[in-house]
């Protein structure tokens, strides 16, 4: 915890200033707004950010610029959210790993209570990327191979209570398997060990997955949902496992203390973005589904989800450090 703090404090002076207007909130938004991604550049945040931030700036007459802070599942880039000004200029994208952290940290440098959920985003299972090398060809044959040869296939993550080690060790256990966890900094570092032979799989989105996939050097295996995704038709690890079922979110969150005001203004512009078809079209290109929620529905949201990852939490095995 004491690196995470230093590096809170070393990225701080990198927020500072990011809030400079002191107008009221019924003149948001009146500089530029920063959003904070708790990750890696490359990952599927990033990816998934771009569909709605060009259009959001567009809509609210600002500038929106993107600051990745990644490091410790997201915990140093929301420790810095949470001293940011409360004025709406510096937002954060973030995902599931938010409901995760409370079950896995004992002493966090925030509190995810006093956090300001302005919006779920996106819902989305996560695609299971293989080596296109390896000797199997489908979920069963995996399983049946992991079963054989246990503690010899390896799977990137972007580390301890990351979306995808939850998701894979929901699967070590649903199928009694064990796929040795590699954890790296962000999506985007998985994703590169797994394309060149280093690390053999990686859950993570399809929109990342997908230009591995089509240069050959992954295969679509399976996926976290329970019916088949997209053009390929990607089956789900359900059809394999029974029960298997893990789906990843975004989010949009503010720092404590933000005005209703400003969290409505987002809001009313996210809902008219989520309707907007093109959006609608891009997001159906990654096999993401759009949310637009109000604060409420997403502060209800976000307390449900922690109250499952915990559940998820405790039953592989993990302890809060």
């Amino acid at each position: 915890m004491k690196q995470i703090l230093r590096a809170i404090a070393l990225s701080a002076g990198l927020i500072a200033g990011a809030s400079a207007g002191t107008a009221t909130a019924q003149d948001y938004p009146t500089d530029t707004i920063k959003f904070i991604i708790p990750y890696a550049p490359g990952g599927g945040t990033d990816a998934a950010a771009a569909v709605f931030s060009d259009r959001l700036s567009q809509l609210l007459g600002q500038p929106i610029v993107k600051e990745n802070h990644p490091g410790s599942n997201s915990v140093i880039g929301t420790a810095l959210l949470a001293e940011a000004k409360p004025d709406g200029h510096t937002l954060m994208v973030v995902t599931a790993a938010i409901a995760n952290n409370p079950s896995l940290y004992a002493n966090l440098p925030y509190d995810t209570d006093e956090l300001v959920p302005v919006s779920i985003l996106t819902s989305y299972p996560f695609v299971l990327g293989v080596r296109s090398d390896l000797p199997f060809n489908n979920m069963q044959e995996l399983i049946d191979y992991a079963k054989a040869n246990p503690g010899e296939l390896t799977a990137g993550t972007s580390g301890r209570g990351s979306a995808a080690q939850l998701a894979l060790g929901l699967l070590n256990e649903t199928a009694g398997i064990e796929i040795r966890e590699i954890p790296f900094k962000g999506a985007g570092e998985s994703l590169n060990n797994v394309a060149g032979g280093f690390v053999d799989m990686v859950f993570s989105g399809y929109e990342t997955v997908r230009p591995f996939a089509e240069s050959g050097k992954m295969k679509f295996f399976a996926h976290t949902g329970t019916e088949p995704l997209g053009t390929e038709q990607i089956p789900p690890i359900a059809a394999t496992v029974e029960g298997y079922e893990y789906l990843n979110w975004l989010a949009l969150v503010a720092p404590p203390g933000t005005p209703t005001e400003i969290t409505g203004k987002l809001n009313e512009a996210l809902s008219q973005i989520f309707a907007e078809q093109e959006v609608k079209d891009r997001l159906a290109s990654q096999n993401i589904q759009g949310v637009a929620s109000t604060a409420e529905e997403a502060k209800t949201y976000l307390t449900q989800e922690m109250a499952t990852s915990k559940a998820i939490i405790e039953s592989i095995g993990l302890q809060p450090q």
